[in-house]
């Protein structure tokens, strides 16, 4: 069962790590789709994807 987005930001806000890698991710993607003005769903796409290489 996946987390809920309460569960998520409780996470964030108790481990200092997972925080730093939020916000490190958040401002990628922010700083992505300026740069590219790729619409949001793609960002969305992109972020599938790149989770799926994790194991390969």
């Amino acid at each position: 069962m996946p987390f809920t987005d309460q569960e998520y930001f409780e996470v964030i806000e108790q481990n200092d790590t997972v925080k730093e890698a939020y916000k490190n991710i958040k401002r990628i993607c922010i700083d992505l789709q300026k740069q590219t003005n790729c619409p949001e769903e793609d960002l969305k796409d992109f972020l599938e994807f790149i989770s799926r290489q994790w194991n390969k």
